[in-house]
């Protein structure tokens, strides 16, 4: 993997430009590419999510939105380019002055600053519903359980989820279990929530609970936020910046009214043709 050459100061969370301060991107893709094998997923992606920004990707099934929250995530390791999170370097790490490869330590360190709801929920059947917003709170954060048990309790009452406390997954809907595994995700206090289509293993019936659960976090406006979806209302609604991908590249970004309401390629276009009249 190339490995991205950064300075002393990539840690602050202010840099100068034209004598101005600005706020560094919580997150910043420089020319990540990724492939398996022969198949090139990412192109030299360039994206920077600002604090506080929600930001959407949409675009056609296997057009790279997903493999962009896994690298994110470290599920993924890039083939090239370069990723910081919060002003930190990624796969990178500086060791006596040096930049060199991450080692775990490292990497657990950055994905703590990052929250992430998948399709499916993964919840420990074993655990009840506290126990499974509380545990990483405790093992990871190392919060006492009377701490982890009110941060966890405060975060299933704003997803609507009070009075499940001492019940178990296999309790739940399909709309409830995702509701705790954001509850999960919050309780952490990421600095960015990604979201990998929350509700495409939902019944049709049980989608809209999940997304105002989510609208109602993306309005207070603290996080910032990565939302994979193919709910076009949902990413009008929410999203502060449109990002459309196809075969790897970035084909068109922009505020949500002129991504749905004006698209520019004929691609969006035909990609946007198909939601219509549903």
């Amino acid at each position: 993997m190339k490995l991205l050459k950064t300075t002393p100061d990539e840690t602050k969370n202010q840099q100068t430009v034209a004598g101005k301060k600005v706020k560094q991107p919580v997150v910043h893709y420089e020319k990540i590419a990724k492939a398996y094998g022969d198949l090139q997923v990412l192109k030299g992606i360039d994206l920077d999510i600002a604090p506080g920004e929600k930001v959407a990707l949409i675009g056609p099934s296997g057009s790279g939105k997903t493999t962009m929250a896994r690298l994110l995530m470290t599920l993924e390791e890039p083939t090239s380019g370069a990723i910081q999170v919060d002003g930190e370097s990624l796969w990178q790490q500086r060791v006596k002055g040096k930049m060199v490869k991450a080692n775990e330590k490292h990497l657990h360190k950055i994905r703590n600053k990052i929250g992430m709801v998948f399709q499916h929920f993964n919840l420990f059947p074993h655990m009840t519903i506290l126990g499974n917003v509380t545990a990483a709170p405790i093992h990871v954060l190392g919060m006492t359980k009377d701490d982890a048990e009110a941060q966890a309790i405060a975060m299933l009452e704003k997803v609507g989820l009070g009075d499940k406390l001492h019940g178990y997954p296999a309790q739940l809907s399909g709309g409830q279990k995702q509701r705790v595994a954001i509850a999960r995700a919050l309780v952490m206090r990421p600095k960015i929530m990604l979201f990998d289509e929350p509700t495409s293993a939902l019944d049709p019936e049980l989608v809209g609970e999940v997304l105002e659960v989510i609208k109602e976090i993306a309005q207070e406006g603290e996080m910032a936020m990565l939302l994979i979806t193919h709910e076009m209302d949902f990413a009008k609604d929410v999203a502060d910046r449109v990002v459309f991908f196809d075969e790897g590249h970035i084909i068109e970004e922009g505020p949500p009214r002129e991504i749905f309401h004006n698209p520019q390629s004929p691609r969006l276009q035909n990609f946007l043709s198909r939601f219509r009249g549903r």
